[in-house]
């Protein structure tokens, strides 16, 4: 009979032949959070199709996303508090690739800063019921930009969103914080979209 020195020798060499020589099923998988589907929701937040989105006409919780580049979403600052929070994706809008049932708000471009060369605070927020639900539950993420060179469309780069994984069909509000009492902050915003 084998030692348990040895056992464990053999049921290591099968795990590590396991590991590095067997397929995964990733993001397909039954097991959510196995290392398999993790290591591939990683793999596939960097090596996945994006998608950029501006306001409706009239944006509301049920439509408010727009495939343009004419039609920023603008949301206004409250006086050194945070101001109305603004629908930018309703339950009617799809963000999914084809059949993809999750998605995440990946980066942001900032088009507009109304002059404004202060700190601002961005707060994306989702959920199912209101802004205000979602806020006291805890579920959004939040970034900050400044405008180093102040006046209407600065040049400036997609900024980075650190955002958890959200299930196509629900709710995202934007809330924007400034010193200054109603300034507005324009942008519009990319997506990623993920199959499991």
């Amino acid at each position: 009979m084998p030692t348990l020195s040895q056992q464990l020798k053999e049921a290591l060499a099968r795990n590590i032949v396991k590991i590095d020589e067997s397929a995964a099923d990733g993001l397909g998988g039954a097991v959510e959070d196995s290392l398999a589907y993790l290591v591939e929701e990683i793999d596939r937040h960097f090596h996945v199709r994006e998608r950029w989105w501006g306001a409706a006409e009239t944006p509301s919780e049920t439509n408010a996303i727009d495939v343009n580049v004419n039609r920023p979403f603008v949301a206004i600052s409250g006086n050194n508090v945070w101001g109305t929070a603004i629908p930018i994706l309703g339950t009617g809008d799809d963000v999914g690739i084809g059949d993809d049932p999750y998605f995440d708000p990946h980066r942001v471009l900032f088009v507009d800063f109304n002059g404004n060369a202060t700190a601002w605070r961005v707060r994306f927020i989702w959920g199912t019921g209101t802004s205000a639900d979602a806020i006291t539950a805890g579920q959004w993420s939040e970034i900050m930009v400044i405008n180093a060179v102040a006046g209407p469309f600065a040049v400036g780069v997609p900024s980075e969103i650190k955002h958890v994984r959200i299930a196509v069909g629900l709710k995202m509000w934007a809330q924007v914080w400034n010193v200054t009492n109603v300034a507005e902050l324009d942008f519009f915003y990319g997506t990623h979209s993920y199959e499991g």
